[in-house]
This record gives structure tokens, C-alpha cells and sequence, in this order.
């Protein structure tokens, strides 16, 4: 059977791109879970690829022609000779994820600690499947019984023998040696341990599908099993036991600072390094909600961060300044009221109000730079970061104290004032453009039918602003200007929210 476009919800770019391989007698094949090989080819799982070196370079120029993405596992998840590819399906929108081996390396979680010299036996006996190349199932199962002993704890063993909490083997497993075992004969099942036992532990395996089917929580048996595989399978160790336990506690201890940490770095990154990209439009365009899904679609395998650069989410310091402005406010209404708006004190408190309302525009920027900075450090961190209402010229969340309402300079602006807006431009001009700018173009009329409680002076002036940016009118001096480097991407977001999300998707992916 061959896997279509439309058969089980597979992605047409996967199909494609297996189909070009087929094409051009790749030696290759989707070498392990081929139970689960139709939900691989919907994005649901990773395709975990063996493919002959000699083929390496025609193999890697085709993934190029289909737009995969190369990207690095984080350091306790990288091993020998084994690449790590994303492939995108426009049409869906939804990503796919090649694990691509070059030899055969297998074993405990986070070391792999053995290769296996079957990748020509794996390889001489591949054929086409649902459109992809597996190899025999008896291989499969054999390989299949030797990675669920590797990975077989010394605490499962413990559980089986209490026959406490779940059983140590997974449920996966088991119902993948019984889906292998289905598809193979006994005859050619001893056949094959028999042709492999100078290389492999062929007892070890054959008792381990006898436990299966006879006592699946046989954990002294279990345990004795998996000791007996590691020693057959010791010429073939990348490290000494005592240096692969090591690495496997180390690495448990980095991922528990990282979990509390909650850092980015548990996912991949691009091979060409992070990205900074701001997405930006008018109120209405969605750019919060549609920046929060694009997180989560990164997120399913790269390092990504979302970072917000409004004014929604302010620091202490700009939360008590506008405690301070709004008493001052109240201050100048009471004090007008009963002294008059000429009188001295009222104006003066007026003034007051004015230097706190500046201050906390000025504090706001220094938040805005904070966050800033932190994405810059993700993004050198090897990240995909977005940022979330990127400073652009006002009314675009940009500096505020410098430009009065007209876009003109404050010609009555007092010494303080001036001081402030100069330290203002300065915090402004230390947020530079981001590699890429993705502008979510809403038209005024459905940007106010999004949001009728706006108003439609506010909502004009702010896709005048988008209009100016994209043109790139600029008052004189002002930063924005300087963006040579940065690319930037249209997104019509007048269409249906569906449409929308899509075209942003595929805008994305371009820039990765």
C-alpha cells in the first residue's frame, strides 16, 4: 500500500519527499515504530530515518530541494552520525521531523551507548510500505527486543519484582513486539538469531520474547536479561559502563535545573543560529494571539520564546509611577475646581503631573528594553524569539515624551522634559530592529469591526503608522529607519483567522 495525500491525515510533503527519495534509489529506511509510521507521516511522531553513507550528499541535496530545516539537538540528546531535520507541509501548515541515522546507534535514554554493525543488513532488505522503505520485521523485532533492555532501569526491575505502580516494560513496547511478532514466523524468527549470533546476543533476545509472552513483569528475569545483552553487546560500547552512568545521571541533573529554570534550551535550535522576529500591526490585526500560536507551533520541537514588549505587563517602578500620575491627576481636577485652572498651583501641579506621566513613558521604556534584552540572549542562545508589540514609532508603542500629538517637537517642553525625552530616545535607540519583521496589515474598517469599543481616530493613526513603517517614513533620525538587514513579510490580516494563521506559518518558515 502507498500512502496518499489524503490517506490517514498523512502530510503531502512527507509523501513528496519519500516519493523523490524512492525515485532516486536513496538507501534508505524508516528502520524502527513502523507501527506507528502513518501518524509519523502526519507530523504526530518523529520518522526515524537509516540511510547509507554513500548516499549522504544526494540524500541531504533532495531534502534541500523539499525545504527541510536542519537543526542540533541539545547536547544530551546529540550522538554519532545521527542529524536531526524539520520538513514543513504549507498546505496544512503542520510540521513533520526526520531523525536521520547514518549508523545504527541505540540504547540507554540519553547516551545511546552502542552501534550495532546491521546498518547493510537493514538496508539490502528495505521495501516500500505505505509509500516508505521498512525493513523486515524480524529485524525490526530483534533490534526492537534489544532497545527495550537497554532501556530497562534498575528501579523497573524493583517495580516488577513488587509488582507495584506501572509495569517497567511500557505498554508501547509490548504492544509493538506483538504487532512484529504477528508479521514473523517462529522458523524465520530462529533463523535469523541464529545467523546473527555471532554479532548479536541471539539467547538474550529469543528469552526476552518467551518472558514477553509468558511473564511480562518478570523483573529478576528482566533485569538478568539486560545484563546479559549489555555484555554481549560490549565490543560494540561507545563508552565504559561506569562513564555511561555518569552521563545519564548528569544529564537527568541538567534537565531538573532546566525544568526549574524553565529555560528554553530542552528543544532543538536552527542549525544557522537563533532569530529574532517582531510581529506587528494595528489593534485588531491579532498579532498577541497570533504571535502565542505561532509559540506553540515552534515550540513542538525548537527552542522558541515569545517575549511582550507592551505596556500591559509593566515593572514596579512604572506601576507606582502611574499610581503617582493618576493622584496627580486628581490633584490638578480637585485643586482647578476649587482655586480656578489659572491659578498657580493648579498649573503647577499640572506640571507635575506631566514630569510623572513622562517619567513613567521613560519607565516604560526601560521595561521594554529589559525584555528586549533578555530575547537577544535567547535568540544567541540558538532560540526562535517573538516579540509580542515591538517598539515602532508612536502611536506603535514607540517613545512618547519627544512628539506631541500632531508628530511635531514639544516646543514648551521645560528643562525636565527635555531631559526626559533625551534619556527616552536613548533607551529607544538601544532596541534595534529585529532580523525580520512580520506586519499583520489590517484595514481601519475591520480593524474597528474587531474592536467597536476602540476609537476610530486611534485605530486610523495606527494603520497610518504600519503604512508609514512599510513604506518607510520616518520621522528624521528616528531608529527604525536603520533596518537594512532586517527583512520584512506582508500578512493580510483581513482574511478569516484560519487564513491568517497559515499565511504566517508559511511566512515563518522562510525565515528560519
Amino acid at each position: 500500500a502507498v500512502a496518499g495525500p489524503g490517506s490517514e491525515g498523512v502530510l503531502p510533503a512527507a509523501v513528496a519527499l519519500f516519493a523523490e527519495l524512492n525515485q532516486a534509489a536513496i538507501r534508505y529506511c524508516h528502520w524502527k515504530s513502523n507501527i506507528r509510521l502513518l501518524e509519523a507521516l502526519a507530523g504526530q511522531t518523529d520518522l526515524d530515518l537509516l540511510v547509507d553513507p554513500a548516499d549522504a550528499e544526494r540524500f541531504k541535496a533532495i531534502l534541500g530541494r523539499h525545504d527541510l530545516k536542519r537543526t542540533i539537538a541539545i547536547p544530551g540528546k546529540r550522538y554519532p552520525d545521527i542529524e536531526n531535520y524539520l520538513g514543513f507541509d504549507p498546505d496544512s501548515g503542520r510540521q513533520f521531523h526526520l531523525h536521520v541515522h547514518y549508523q545504527l546507534v541505540l540504547g540507554e535514554q540519553f547516551v545511546k551507548n552502542y552501534r550495532l554493525p546491521l546498518e547493510k543488513l537493514f538496508l539490502d532488505s528495505a521495501e516500500i510500505h505505505r509509500g516508505v522503505k521498512i525493513p523486515l520485521p524480524v529485524l525490526e523485532l530483534v533490534v526492537l527486543s534489544m532497545r527495550a533492555l537497554l532501556k530497562y532501569r534498575d528501579r523497573d526491575a524493583l517495580k516488577d519484582a513488587l509488582n507495584v505502580r506501572r509495569p517497567g516494560l511500557p505498554r508501547a513496547i509490548l504492544v509493538e513486539v506483538n504487532f512484529l511478532q504477528a508479521q514473523v514466523l517462529p522458523a524465520e524468527l530462529k533463523r535469523t538469531l541464529a545467523d546473527l549470533a555471532a554479532v548479536l546476543p541471539s539467547d538474550a533476545i529469543q528469552a526476552f520474547l518467551d518472558t514477553v509472552a509468558s511473564a511480562p513483569r518478570d523483573g529478576r528475569r528482566l533485569f538478568k536479561l539486560r545484563r546479559q545483552v549489555r555484555r554481549g553487546l560490549r565490543p560494540y560500547q561507545r563508552h565504559g559502563r561506569l562513564s555511561a552512568s555518569l552521563a545519564y545521571y548528569g544529564e537527568l541533573w541538567r534537565r531538573r535545573k532546566r525544568f526549574r529554570r524553565s529555560t528554553p534550551d530542552s528543544k532543538m535550535s536552527m542549525s544557522g543560529g537563533g532569530i529574532t522576529v517582531a510581529m506587528i500591526g494595528a489593534d485588531g490585526s491579532g498579532k498577541s494571539t497570533m504571535s502565542q500560536i505561532m509559540l506553540e507551533w515552534l515550540s513542538w520541537k525548537l527552542s522558541a520564546r515569545r517575549y511582550y514588549l507592551g505596556s500591559k505587563e509593566p515593572s514596579r517602578r512604572s506601576r507606582t509611577l502611574y499610581i503617582m500620575f493618576r493622584t496627580s491627576r486628581r490633584a490638578q481636577r480637585s485643586a482647578g475646581q476649587k482655586l480656578g485652572q489659572a491659578n498657580p498651583l493648579t498649573r503647577l501641579i499640572g506640571r507635575v503631573r506631566q514630569w510623572v506621566f513622562d517619567a513613567h513613558s521613560l519607565s516604560l521604556g526601560h521595561d521594554r528594553r529589559a525584555v528586549y534584552q533578555a530575547g537577544l540572549r535567547d535568540a544567541a542562545a540558538g532560540s526562535v524569539v517573538l516579540f509580542d508589540r515591538y517598539p515602532l514609532l508612536a502611536p506603535l508603542d514607540g517613545p512618547r515624551i519627544r512628539l506631541s500629538n500632531n508628530g511635531s517637537s514639544r516646543g514648551d517642553a521645560d528643562a525636565i522634559q527635555r531631559a526626559l525625552a533625551g534619556n527616552e530616545d536613548h533607551v529607544y535607540e538601544a532596541i534595534q530592529p529585529p532580523d525580520h519583521f512580520l506586519v499583520l496589515q489590517v484595514s481601519p474598517a475591520v480593524s474597528l469591526a474587531r474592536k467597536p469599543d476602540h476609537q476610530p481616530a486611534a485605530i486610523e493613526a495606527k494603520c497610518q503608522a504600519i503604512e508609514q513603517f512599510l513604506a518607510g517614513q520616518f520621522p528624521p533620525g528616528y531608529w527604525p529607519e536603520q533596518r537594512d538587514g532586517s527583512k520584512v513579510v506582508t500578512i493580510n490580516a483581513d482574511q478569516p483567522f484560519d487564513s491568517v494563521e497559515l499565511a504566517l506559518k508559511q511566512a515563518l518558515w522562510t525565515l528560519l
